[in-house]
């Protein structure tokens, strides 16, 4: 819808000066994006319940689990449309008309980027994340792993890092001190890759010395929604773009080209994990330790378990591309 209504609003503007009637001035434009390439960057993130998040843990291509996530992309369907005006074709000064861009137009793009999972057996894994939330040091001088006290050893939240699971057992100067471990919980997200859509207002300036092959050099400024793990995102958006148009016939042309196209802001929030999180109440774990004849016994506190909201995640959006396709003009 506001895609839409910015659309209308550009025509309305182009149709308020005196060439509306000159539709040789407008031009329309549909083409392909392929995107070989893309400027992600480093995947990174912090729960919203509190400061719990200790690091990112992820699988690698050889499946095993790993600290950080550092996903490869594929590019899917990609290509938009465009209505342009030629201001070149303008009765303007000649001071004035090299100032000017050639043209402008108003573009409306969509993208995909889909997960590369290609090396992964289990393809479930490529975009399995978990958010480790944090530990903190025992009573014995230990490292425990309570500090989302109360997650049991068969907890669903429970993160898959730490296989053993329960009471471990260790010796210091003053005897045998259990250590709680395998019980941190983790914030679980799935990722499935990018879809985008975005408007954009872009100039151009043509390179006119060839009436067949023109090449140009262009840009934009705009808006896009990005949908990440499950959440709409939306940012300004920009593009660069270097190519050349090739005359067909009188009304007609092709052109092809560079482009590259970003957001300005990298931050996804209010991201949902796949498997709630329930708050915990604080709690105390007795153990009863017998050391010939003597007979100790210790109590251990849980802190209390905080529930999982949602999610911060930082993961930069860029990509690029060669994008052809064909000019007519009206």
């Amino acid at each position: 819808m506001l895609y839409r209504n910015i659309f209308i609003l550009t025509i309305l503007l182009f149709c308020s000066s005196a060439h509306c009637a000159e539709l040789k001035n407008f031009y329309v434009r549909g083409g392909y994006f392929g995107a070989f390439g893309n400027a992600i960057g480093d995947f990174s993130g912090k729960e919203e319940a509190g400061n719990v998040t200790e690091k990112v843990m992820s699988f690698n291509s050889d499946e095993e689990f790993v600290e950080g996530y550092k996903p490869k992309y594929t590019p899917g369907f990609a290509g938009g449309g465009t209505i342009g005006y030629q201001l070149n074709t303008l009765q303007l000064p000649l001071m004035l008309s090299r100032l000017l861009p050639s043209r402008i137009e108003i573009e409306g793009l969509y993208s995909q980027l889909n997960l590369d999972d290609e090396e992964y057996g289990d393809k479930d894994k490529a975009g399995y994340v978990e958010l480790i939330r944090l530990s903190r040091p025992s009573p014995t001088g230990f490292f425990d792993n309570t500090a989302s006290a109360g997650t049991t050893c068969d907890s669903k939240w429970k993160t898959i890092a730490s296989p053993l699971c329960g009471i471990q057992w260790h010796w210091n100067r003053r005897g045998i001190y259990p250590n709680l471990v395998g019980t941190n919980a983790a914030f679980k997200i799935k990722n499935e890759g990018f879809n985008n859509r975005a408007m954009l207002m872009s100039v151009y300036y043509d390179l006119n010395i060839n009436p067949y092959l023109v090449p140009y050099v262009g840009g934009g400024l705009g808006f896009t929604q990005v949908k990440f793990l499950g959440k709409s995102h939306y940012a300004p958006a920009y593009q660069l773009k270097l190519g050349a148009s090739c005359r067909l016939a009188e009304k007609a042309q092709i052109f092809a080209g560079l482009r590259y196209f970003g957001i300005f802001n990298d931050e996804f929030a209010s991201v949902l994990p796949i498997i709630k999180i329930p708050a915990g109440d604080a709690g105390t774990l007795n153990v009863v330790i017998i050391n010939g004849n003597e007979r100790n016994n210790h109590n251990y506190n849980y802190t209390t378990r905080i529930a999982s909201t949602t999610a911060t995640i930082n993961h930069r959006f860029g990509i690029y591309g060669l994008e052809v396709g064909m000019v007519y003009n009206f």
